[in-house]
């Protein structure tokens, strides 16, 4: 899905016939300062013309997926291109096939035995903040690997995370930037409107300026959501499970600020355990600083927090809020529900997305099913190619500058 920014479209030359340096245009992000856009603007066109980009790589090299990268360095350029270019190396070895076969092979939204993986490790997109964002729940007090790994084997559910990960930048975010942008649009031609109609000019003039902040800051700011919105729940989670995933914790979190850097927003951790101060010793040196400090840790006494980001309406009920949706498939929460498909934006289309995954991991697809699966070949939106290489992608997995990468 293309990001809705002003940036690069990123399309390959091979494919549109365009030359290398027509992509490496150059661009202006509202968010970033004149020195940064020059440092953003510069990466693009290094990491395009130094061949670090393979014909078929479905990396971005919009606005938004740089300046995640930027910002993990500090804006370092060096850092930067030398981060993405470990990450391009693990995109394309990654489970011994590479992310985009691995998406294509494992449907994140509604793989197999995905009921009973839920049972054993809760974890799913629901809704979206008062920002936009994505809210990622997860359920710790519930996780049973012994369990777990009875319904699925370690490999096929590590291979479920990592393309969880992948989902959040190749259909969440893009998704929950597109209805960000449709609404602030809305939200102009609506006072515009207001505006120019005589009758309700008055009662224009007293809402502007009663809301006079959001409008400018609406027109001002990035329509890109480049973040999700996290709340963990750890009620029941006890020191000795902690212990028992600290390895796959581990490996998750290394996974994120590599791969994906600072795609978490906010980590709002609730109904927190007094053994908890051990765990957060544990599990600090393994975070950046940046992410260290979007942490907000909270007892039982959380639901005016999570309500001063979320409407009640998008929050389920059993954190407060006024979602009834079904706790054993929370991720679909109403689907076919109109209303709620506006809140869940990624949901929109999933219907005939399910039946190409389906297809594809039976040997039955053609090109048609292919093309529906998100940054398949056949997506124009995410998989046509941004340069051509014949460079060597780097032989080392993780960062040899041995700086961790913002979630």
């Amino acid at each position: 899905m293309a990001s809705t920014s002003n940036s690069s479209s990123g399309h390959s030359s091979a494919l549109n016939g365009t030359s290398t340096k027509t992509l490496a245009i150059s661009t202006r992000s509202n968010s970033l300062s004149e020195e940064q856009n020059e440092i953003l603007n510069k990466l693009r066109s290094d990491i395009i013309e130094e061949g670090h980009l393979k014909i078929d790589d479905s990396f971005s090299t919009d606005d938004e997926t740089l300046i995640r990268f930027l910002k993990a360095r500090k804006f370092n350029l060096n850092l930067t291109k030398r981060m993405i270019t470990q990450c391009l190396q693990w995109r394309n070895q990654v489970e011994g096939v590479g992310i985009d076969h691995l998406y294509r092979e494992i449907d994140p939204f509604d793989y197999p035995k995905r009921y009973e993986v839920f049972k054993y490790w809760p974890m799913y997109y629901h809704r979206i903040d008062k920002l936009g964002r994505p809210i990622s729940i997860q359920r710790f007090g519930a996780l049973d690997l012994n369990k777990l790994y009875e319904v699925i084997d370690k490999e096929t559910h590590f291979k479920t995370l990592i393309v969880n990960c992948e989902a959040l930048t190749r259909e969440v975010l893009p998704a929950c930037s597109h209805l960000r942008a449709q609404n602030q649009r809305q939200r102009r031609q609506d006072s515009s409107s207001s505006e120019n109609d005589p009758a309700t000019n008055n009662n224009c003039s007293s809402s502007l300026i009663d809301n006079g902040s959001e409008t400018k800051r609406d027109s001002s700011q990035n329509v890109d959501v480049s973040g999700a919105f996290c709340i963990v729940d750890l009620k029941g989670f006890s020191l000795g499970q902690f212990w028992h995933i600290k390895g796959i914790a581990r490996t998750c979190i290394s996974i994120s600020q590599d791969y994906y850097p600072e795609t978490m927003g906010y980590l709002a951790l609730i109904n927190v355990p007094r053994s908890f101060t051990a765990i957060l010793k544990a599990i600090q040196p393994w975070l950046s600083p940046e992410t260290f400090s979007k942490i907000k840790v909270m007892g039982e006494d959380y639901q005016s927090t999570l309500l001063e980001h979320i409407d009640e309406n998008n929050l389920p009920n059993y954190l407060g809020g006024k979602c009834n949706c079904d706790e054993s498939e929370p991720w679909r929460c109403e689907s076919g529900n109109q209303s709620v498909l506006e809140q869940s934006p990624w949901l929109k289309g999933r219907d005939w997305k399910n039946q190409s995954w389906k297809s594809f991991s039976s040997g039955t697809s053609d090109d048609r099913d292919l093309q529906r699966i998100p940054g398949s070949n056949g997506d124009s939106d995410r998989a046509e190619r941004k340069g051509e290489t014949n460079g060597d992608s780097g032989k080392k997995s993780g960062d040899e500058a041995g700086e961790p990468g913002g979630v």
